[in-house]
């Protein structure tokens, strides 16, 4: 039988503070914004994340656990819109590698729209070009 006046350890409290963020939880916008999300659009099994500004590794790890998590959380079609993207470099574009992984072992399916020449580019070198669909490529 527990304590009631027992306190939990400090380095307990502490590793609870630094969970990730639940979407809606206080704090999360600025979260997202972090990891390089503009706007994340569910309907049903179908989730549509844009990303804004640099994608670099600074981002990536954030950006990486936001995408498994949609994954975990029933998302089986992911659609990623790169319009608002300036720059992607290989260590953001990689975070792709993993989600798609994820996704194919459920099934699912990730494209990504709204791809500027330069992202293009670098999805390219790292072969994802089959990803980006061919009318967004020569958007500017």
């Amino acid at each position: 039988m527990r304590d009631p006046d027992h306190t939990p350890p400090a380095a307990t409290v502490r590793h609870a503070r630094r969970a990730p963020l639940l979407p809606g939880g206080a704090g999360a916008a600025r979260h997202l914004r972090r990891a390089g999300i503009a706007r994340v659009l569910v309907a049903g099994c179908l989730v549509r994340v844009t990303l804004r500004g640099e994608i670099t590794a600074r981002q990536a790890d954030s950006l990486a656990a936001h995408l498994h998590r949609l994954v975990q959380d029933g998302c089986r079609h992911l659609i990623v819109d790169l319009s608002e993207v300036t720059y992607l470099a290989r260590d953001g574009a990689g975070v792709f590698f993993g989600t798609l992984r994820a996704l194919k072992d459920v099934e699912g399916s990730l494209v990504m729209r709204g791809v500027r020449p330069r992202s293009a580019a670098t999805l390219h070198c790292l072969g994802m070009g089959r990803l980006v669909e061919a009318q967004d490529a020569s958007v500017t």
